[in-house]
C-alpha cells in the first residue's frame, strides 16, 4: 500500500515540475511584464558589450567591466525573481518600470565614471532608457526620471573632479551636463505625449469594444421584450437544426400567442400592450433552461426552442409557461384584468428542414386557439 500511496505523490511533484516556465502561461499579463523585462535585459548586455569594446580600444578602465559583470546579473536576477514570484503585483506599476529604469540609470553612472573619453557617447545609453518608459509614465513621471538622471551625473562629475581630476575636462563635462539636460526635458515632454497618446488609444479601443458588444446585443435582441428577434432566433434556429441533424438527436419548438392581444391595444392603449408583451416574454425566459431560447417571432407571437427535449417534455413546459402567464396579475389595470396565451408544440422529426417544422407548430397553435384558446396543442410529425 506505501508504495501505491507514494506513486500519486511522485506525479504531483512531476507535474509540479512540469508547471514551471520561464514564463508564466497562466498570467498573460505578467508574461507581457516579463517580456518587456527581458527586453531590458537585451539592452544590459548590449551595454556591456559596448562596454567591452570600449575597454579593448582603452577607452575604459577594466573596473567598469568588472563592475558591471557583478551589477547586471544581479540586478536582472533580483528582478526575474521578483517577477515570477508576482511580488510585482503589490505596487502600483505591476511593471517596475521606474525602478528598473532607476537601477539602469545607476548602473549607467558606474560605468560612467570609469568611462575616460568615453562618457560622452555613453550619454546615448540614458535615451535609451527613457525609451524603456514610454510604455507607462506620463510627463510628471518622466521628468522625475530625468531629475534623478542628472542627479546621477552630477554625482559622477563630483567624484570625477575630486578623485579624478586629471583624467576630466569640467568644461566639456559642463556642456555635456546642459546639452544632456535639455535633451532629457525634450524627450520627457514627447515621451510623455506619445505614452498619454498610448494610454488613450488604449482607452478609446476598450470603449470602442464596449460600444461594439452593446450594438451586437442591440442587433440581436428585441428592444421591447429583451428576447432575441427574429432573425437571430432564426439563426440560433438554423445552428440547432444543423447541430442536431449530425448528431441524430431531437428538440422541440413551442409557438407562443398571446390571446385577444388586439382587444388588449384597443381598450387599454398601446403601453398596457408593451407591458402585456414584456411580462410574458419575463415568464418565457424564467421558465426554460439556461441551454434553451426563445424570440419574438413578430407582435404577439414568440417562437420558443427547447433542446435535448422531446414532444412530451416540451408539452411540460408549454403547459407550465401557459399556467404560470395565466395567473399573473396586472395590479395597476384592476382585479379582473388576465392574460392568457396559446400554445403549439411540436417535435424535430430529423428530415426537414426549418420552415416545415415552424409550420406544423404554427398549425398547432391556430388548433389551440380554434379550441377556445389558453390551452396548448401540439401536432407532430407522423
Amino acid at each position: 500500500m506505501s508504495s501505491m500511496d507514494e506513486q500519486p505523490k511522485h506525479d504531483d511533484l512531476k507535474k509540479k515540475k512540469r508547471r514551471f516556465s520561464i514564463i508564466p502561461k497562466d498570467d498573460p499579463n505578467q508574461a507581457t511584464r516579463i517580456r518587456r523585462f527581458f527586453s531590458a535585459s537585451a539592452a544590459y548586455a548590449l551595454n556591456l558589450g559596448l562596454s567591452y569594446a570600449a575597454y579593448v580600444w582603452g577607452m575604459m578602465d577594466w573596473q567598469a567591466i568588472a563592475g558591471f559583470l557583478v551589477l547586471i546579473p544581479a540586478i536582472n536576477i533580483i528582478l526575474y525573481i521578483i517577477f515570477r514570484t508576482g511580488l510585482n503585483l503589490k505596487f502600483r506599476d505591476p511593471s517596475l518600470t521606474i525602478i528598473q529604469m532607476c537601477a539602469a540609470i545607476l548602473v549607467t553612472m558606474y560605468g560612467m565614471y570609469f568611462a575616460n573619453e568615453a562618457r560622452g557617447i555613453l550619454l546615448l545609453v540614458y535615451i535609451l532608457i527613457l525609451i524603456f518608459g514610454i510604455y507607462k509614465l506620463n510627463t510628471r513621471s518622466f521628468l522625475y526620471i530625468s531629475t534623478f538622471t542628472l542627479v546621477t551625473y552630477g554625482i559622477d562629475i563630483a567624484l570625477l573632479n575630486h578623485f579624478r581630476s586629471d583624467s576630466i575636462n569640467l568644461n566639456v563635462e559642463y556642456l555635456q551636463f546642459l546639452v544632456l539636460s535639455l535633451i532629457l526635458v525634450a524627450f520627457s515632454v514627447i515621451g510623455g505625449h506619445i505614452s498619454s497618446l498610448r494610454r488613450n488609444l488604449r482607452i478609446s479601443r476598450a470603449e470602442l469594444e464596449k460600444s461594439l458588444a452593446i450594438i451586437k446585443e442591440m442587433s440581436i435582441h428585441d428592444d421591447l421584450t429583451g428576447v432575441y428577434n427574429r432573425r437571430h432566433l432564426m439563426e440560433l434556429l438554423e445552428h440547432e437544426h444543423h447541430r442536431i441533424s449530425r448528431g441524430g438527436a431531437r428538440f422541440s419548438v413551442a409557438m407562443l400567442d398571446i390571446d385577444h392581444f388586439k382587444s388588449v391595444n384597443d381598450t387599454h392603449g398601446h403601453l398596457t400592450g408593451d407591458e402585456v408583451l414584456k411580462a410574458v416574454s419575463d415568464v418565457i425566459r424564467s421558465s426554460l433552461r439556461s441551454a434553451d431560447f426563445c424570440g419574438r417571432y413578430g407582435g404577439e407571437e414568440f417562437l420558443l426552442v427547447m433542446t435535448q427535449t422531446n414532444i412530451n417534455g416540451a408539452l411540460l413546459c408549454a403547459e407550465r409557461i401557459r399556467s404560470t402567464i395565466e395567473q399573473n396579475r396586472f395590479p395597476n389595470m384592476g382585479v379582473d384584468f388576465r392574460v392568457t396565451v396559446s400554445l403549439g408544440v411540436t417535435e424535430y422529426t430529423g428530415k426537414e428542414d426549418i420552415p416545415t417544422m415552424i409550420a406544423r407548430a404554427d398549425k398547432a397553435l391556430y388548433c389551440a386557439k380554434e379550441s377556445g384558446r389558453n390551452r396548448v396543442e401540439s401536432n407532430n410529425a407522423a
